[in-house]
């Protein structure tokens, strides 16, 4: 790979941004730290592209949304993908736009998405990366264009980002069991370690569980990793359990499909021995083979403000106020968690 900023900047221990300044010889630098740029650039042979150096005063009228996922193989198939991209593309033609899709598979490493984002020359990014770490995506702060996260968050009060509101999605779900008589209730949690949003609603789980003075055995929490394989191996280990849970959370739609099957095949009725909810609302959710209660998130109007937010900073940056929004989920309830009759 070629050397780039990013290397420039980790090498000198500065911000991208302060390279950028003495690449473009502004002031505001100071010797020393100056000194430490232009040896860093020597030493590692930098050569700056200047296409992306001109985006400092010119713009191109183009946007990157880049998708960085865990892993080999990114589905854009997945209903996930294409209603991000819809409600993108609306924004981006209205507002008379061009729009790159990047896709990143099997990249963790915040310095090389960095290096392949940056290669291309736009006036923004929307990041779609829940897979990257609270430390690591701050670092994007010092992106040479804006940035604007889509379905991650960060503390961080200077980083613009709109996500679902997983917390409150979650303890809807685990009031919704419990006010339907539910007093032992598992999870399939998704990869709580690389995923924010896995880790979100986990620790959500838990604290709603707690709120509610319920127990939760170390055996009624199972790994998945949001695919339906791993549904389906997460509910054997819950069956297989002497004293097994009467509901079961997955924190994805897929794992729970997982689940469903595996308790049809021991016999089990989903929604009457054992009630069963998922996360997303995928179309399958609300098919007659899973009638699935799900929470449904609004990935068009996610999308939607993410673009429209990027677009904002991209016009206004000396007037920006960084944005921190998380759009309402909705709890569709349908007969897997006992429910008489489908209500949405």
């Amino acid at each position: 790979m070629p050397t780039t900023i990013y290397d420039v900047a980790y090498k000198a221990g500065v911000s991208i941004s302060t390279v950028s300044r003495v690449l473009n010889n502004k002031a505001r630098v100071n010797q020393e730290t100056r000194q430490k740029i232009e040896q860093a650039i020597e030493e590692l042979d930098y050569r700056p592209n200047q296409i992306a150096r001109g985006l400092v005063v010119h713009k191109v009228n183009l946007i990157q949304v880049c998708f960085s996922w865990s892993s080999v193989k990114i589905n854009l198939e997945n209903p996930w993908y294409m209603d991000l991209l819809t409600g993108i593309n609306d924004v981006v033609q209205e507002r008379k736009y061009g729009l790159l899709i990047n896709t990143i598979s099997g990249v963790y490493d915040p310095k090389e998405v960095y290096r392949r984002v940056s290669k291309n020359a736009v006036d923004g990014v929307l990041l779609v990366s829940p897979y990257l770490k609270e430390e690591e995506l701050t670092q994007i702060k010092d992106y040479p264009v804006p940035v604007v996260l889509i379905g991650c968050r960060v503390e961080d009060p200077l980083l613009d980002y709109v996500d679902s509101d997983n917390a409150k999605a979650v303890a809807e779900v685990v009031d919704h069991l419990v006010k339907k008589g539910h007093k032992k209730i598992a999870c399939i949690t998704g990869e709580v370690e690389i995923s924010q949003n896995a880790a979100d609603r986990f620790r959500e789980f838990r604290k709603a569980v707690a709120r509610h003075s319920l127990p939760l055995p170390e055996n009624y929490v199972v790994g998945g990793d949001f695919g339906r394989g791993s549904g389906e191996e997460a509910m054997k280990k819950i069956l297989a359990l002497k004293n097994r849970p009467t509901a079961v959370f997955a924190c994805n739609d897929q794992m729970a499909m997982g689940a469903w099957d595996v308790m049809e095949e021991a016999g089990l009725k989903v929604g009457k021995d054992i009630a069963l909810v998922g996360f997303d609302d995928v179309a399958q959710a609300s098919e007659q083979s899973y009638p699935l209660t799900t929470v449904r998130q609004d990935y068009g109007a996610i999308s939607r403000l993410a673009t429209q937010t990027l677009i904002d900073k991209i016009q206004n940056p000396d007037n920006w106020r960084p944005k921190h929004v998380l759009i309402p989920t909705q709890l569709v309830v349908r007969k897997s968690c006992g429910a008489k009759k489908k209500t949405a």
